[in-house]
């Protein structure tokens, strides 16, 4: 590994109860393993988020903080520090995300090391109670998206086929459509792809920004390595999210085509 091996890019939007400890987890298991910078993009807070990210910024010369000023997106506070990655590989993480050890991170890296044709690795991704959650996705059909909203028993085999239940999530794999709460890219290949579709706000970046790279590279789906996310699902429960969600899954439509089923 070599200089500025490792870059970490976090966008925040009122996150006060949570980023005081993801940032806390990563310098725990990054500081005096590896060369890192950890760039920390606020989409306009309103709540103590800047406050507290400014407060540890203080006393640690590997995090950089961009105030946005406004809130243009998800895809677009990752993409606001592209030109300044110099690293050799870039993660893309949320802020409700919790790594138990260094030793996740360096597996991802070895494996990225020793395949030069993958661009983008996706880990094994846990909830709190160590459960696996099922983030190990086709390409989605307008069929699936549906029934993924009406319910987890609607068309059951078909869900279990969508999120590759009978994989046993524990090979590695190609995959079509990583999670964008973590995701680990080769920094070359994140950026020629440009980064994220800034056309979607939130919902739909993370199928689309996977179909990118596999057109120049190769995603994988890697189980060796783990993760915990805080999952919360917001589409669920309020209409503003259910409608972002439907206008993301339009654009995301219209730009790779209709399918059905």
């Amino acid at each position: 590994m070599h200089n500025d091996c490792l870059s970490l890019s976090i966008v925040t939007f009122n996150n006060e109860k949570k980023i005081e400890k993801l940032i806390s987890n990563l310098t725990e298991i990054l500081n005096g393993n590896i060369s890192y910078k950890l760039y920390i993009i606020d989409n306009g807070s309103t709540d103590q988020t800047q406050m507290l990210v400014k407060k540890i910024k203080k006393n640690n010369k590997n995090i950089v903080f961009f105030d946005k000023k406004e809130n243009l997106g998800f895809g677009s506070g990752h993409n606001s520090i592209i030109s300044f990655l110099k690293s050799s590989y870039h993660i893309v993480l949320n802020p409700d995300i919790q790594i138990s050890s260094f030793k996740e991170i360096e597996k991802m890296i070895n494996y990225l090391e020793k395949n030069r044709n993958v661009g983008l690795l996706s880990p094994l991704i846990l909830n709190e109670d160590g459960s696996i959650q099922r983030l190990y996705k086709y390409n989605p059909t307008i069929f699936d998206l549906f029934i993924r909203f009406v319910s987890p028993n609607f068309f059951k085999k078909r869900q279990e086929w969508f999120y590759r239940l009978d994989s046993g999530y524990n090979k590695i794999g190609h995959i079509d459509y990583a999670s964008g709460s973590f995701m680990m890219f080769r920094t070359s290949i994140f950026k020629k792809i440009n980064g994220f579709d800034e056309r979607y706000f939130m919902y739909m970046e993370d199928a689309d920004i996977t179909r990118k790279v596999n057109r120049i590279s190769d995603a994988v789906f890697f189980p060796t390595s783990a993760v915990t996310h805080e999952w919360q699902r917001a589409s669920h429960k309020k209409i503003k999210y259910i409608l972002i969600s439907i206008e993301s899954m339009l654009k995301y439509f219209n730009k790779w085509g209709w399918k059905w089923y």
